[in-house]
């Protein structure tokens, strides 16, 4: 009798193994599709992060970049011509509020930047936030236009390498290779074209010479000065 029941308690207990083995390999399979769904959800809301911030850093570089120009505007073109007190007042009142912003807003977003990017991307946000701040130093003596600009057309294309990087990291265009650190002549790349390189001569300055530039953007080709 026993010799009879035998088969059918093999069945049963395989039957009862197979029940419960389809009932952990479907808990398994559920809580790895969970995970993955987590996984995905985090690198998704990550990236939303990362793009929000971006952006805010950017815009409010690109819009302190045109504010110091602004005040820029007032400053002589050479050394003929004077600026009255009243200008040289506005510049002062001008400057202040320009450095609040970059204390206050820029660097706190600045902070933001760091946390969230690669070593590449922090490093040329932090170096774009020194830029806005050297190029005040022609304003803040009340120095010539024509020893400001090049310090500004540096520091815009310094923003546009930024910019380009960003969106590598977003994964919106090619790789770029970024190996400046700060050493060197800090907060710019010397991969990038020098404050010389953005010099041009003008009719209504004597004293700046004929000098021979090079167009940063057209991958540095040669052309006279005006």
């Amino acid at each position: 009798m026993a010799a009879d029941l035998m088969p059918s308690i093999l069945t049963g207990a395989f039957a009862l193994g197979g029940g419960l083995g389809g009932v952990l390999l479907t808990g398994w399979i559920t809580r790895r599709n969970e995970k993955r769904r987590l996984v995905s959800e985090d690198a998704r809301r990550w990236l939303a992060d990362r793009r929000r911030i971006y952006a805010s850093y950017l815009v409010l570089a690109h819009s302190m970049l045109r504010e110091i120009d602004r005040v820029a505007t007032r400053l002589p073109y050479d050394e003929r011509a004077q600026i009255s007190e009243d200008e040289a007042a506005e510049i002062y009142e001008d400057l202040v509020e320009y450095f609040q912003r970059w204390e206050d807003e820029l660097q706190p977003i600045l902070l933001e930047v760091e946390l969230m990017a690669t070593p590449a991307v922090a490093d040329i946000a932090d170096r774009v936030s020194g830029a806005l701040m050297e190029i005040t130093v022609e304003v803040e003596r009340r120095g010539k236009f024509v020893d400001y600009y090049p310090g500004w057309f540096q520091a815009k294309d310094l923003l546009e390498v930024l910019h380009n990087a960003m969106r590598v990291e977003l994964g919106l265009s090619e790789a770029l290779l970024l190996t400046d650190h700060r050493e060197g002549n800090w907060p710019w790349l010397d991969s990038r074209p020098s404050r010389e390189s953005y010099v041009q001569h003008h009719p209504r300055s004597e004293l700046s010479p004929q000098v021979e530039t090079r167009d940063p953007i057209d991958d540095q080709q040669p052309v006279s000065g005006d």
